[in-house]
């Protein structure tokens, strides 16, 4: 990513609701089962992204643009997967050393307190019932320790990494469907696989449209634009080759998005497409857009002077002092 924010300019990102279609459910539904499986041919059969891309063109009849797509998106997870597995191992590695130094430090105190009473005898029973105390607490401390080890261990042996793709509450509540509000699996099941879907996404190109797959063009009415989708061959003979839909990009408080979006279309920039429903906003349908601006520099010289500006509670003053160091205006 840092390599193309070099070589395109700046990266933004945009996103606006879009015109709904109802293949956005079975295209969302297919594209995350098809990512899916491209993770798991990654990880129990070590495919490489090339071969992954050739096994979801073969085995799911797919273009090559929706393989790379989805191959591309099953390295970043897999990559997220095994960073987060090294940061939990250096979280692990970070409390059992924490721990065991705690432990340390508890069984020197213990073991003075222990002299002491050999000599002398407790001074009360609640000196008494405080070492007691402590004595469990060092008891529980190690226990800790041992387990920590034990998971660490498990943890650093693990080949395969598990991810769930939905919330963890959600595949949780198929064990208690009552206390969840749930009547039967059934009922279960049809939010679980809508969480499992609902998004499909295509990674950006520098060719007109932005995209292979998704590309974006300009309406002739101002901020409106139309995406077009060349669906994935097994959706096809149900609908048509492509689709056109509609969608508004309206600039805001210091965001000039409908130039930014311009500029990448017209200067041939990559846009990443992503459309997704987001299910707390009355599952609407939304288009986020991720593209490239050119890096506008900062032009600066001593020949042009300098502007102060005082911000005042009731005012604002200003002046321009010229390069030679004389006052210019003052306001």
């Amino acid at each position: 990513m840092l390599v193309m924010a070099k070589s395109h300019g700046s990266l933004r990102g945009i996103e606006t609701k879009i015109e709904y279609h109802p293949i956005f459910e079975e295209l969302g539904a297919l594209y995350e089962s098809w990512k899916r499986s491209a993770l798991n041919w990654m990880q129990a059969e070590k495919l490489s992204e090339s071969e992954v891309e050739k096994r979801l063109m073969k085995q799911f009849n797919l273009q090559w643009a929706w393989a790379d797509s989805i191959a591309t998106e099953a390295t970043q997870c897999l990559n997220q997967l095994k960073t987060a597995k090294n940061n939990y191992i250096s979280k692990l590695e970070l409390q059992i050393q924490a721990k065991t130094t705690a432990t340390k430090k508890l069984i020197t105190k213990l073991e003075k307190t222990l002299k002491l009473a050999r000599k002398k005898g407790f001074p009360n029973i609640q000196a008494r019932n405080k070492f007691q105390n402590q004595l469990l607490g060092l008891k529980s401390k190690i226990h800790k320790i041992a387990s920590l080890k034990r998971k660490l261990k498990e943890l650093k042996n693990t080949e395969r990494l598990h991810i769930c793709f939905c919330s963890r509450k959600l595949f949780n509540a198929q064990h208690n469907l009552a206390e969840n509000g749930y009547k039967t699996l059934d009922e279960w099941g049809v939010d679980w696989r809508k969480k499992r879907s609902g998004r499909f996404f295509c990674v950006g190109k520098s060719q007109p449209g932005g995209g292979t797959m998704m590309k974006v063009f300009p309406l002739e009415e101002d901020d409106k634009y139309q995406l077009e989708i060349q669906l994935p061959r097994p959706l096809q003979g149900k609908y048509s080759q492509k689709i056109q839909l509609e969608f508004s990009v309206l600039d805001r408080v210091g965001r000039y998005r409908s130039s930014d979006l311009d500029y990448a279309i017209n200067s041939l920039k990559p846009i990443t497409i992503q459309v997704f429903r987001r299910e707390h906003k009355q599952d609407n349908w939304y288009i986020h857009l991720s593209t490239y601006v050119q890096e506008i520099p900062v032009v600066h010289t001593r020949k042009n002077g300098c502007i102060g500006i005082d911000f005042n509670a009731e005012s604002i003053s200003m002046t321009y002092v010229k390069w030679d160091g004389n006052i210019e205006y003052l306001k």
